[in-house]
């Protein structure tokens, strides 16, 4: 059970880190269309 809160914050690191590349990306797509 020692394993389990590691593996969580783990996870949740790389969820944060895709999820701030797409933000990213989606942001540079944004502003490419836009002008």
């Amino acid at each position: 059970m020692n394993q389990t809160p590691r593996l969580v914050i783990s996870w949740l690191l790389v969820a944060v880190l895709l999820g701030y590349g797409v933000i990213e990306t989606l942001i540079t797509a944004a502003k490419l269309f836009t002008e």
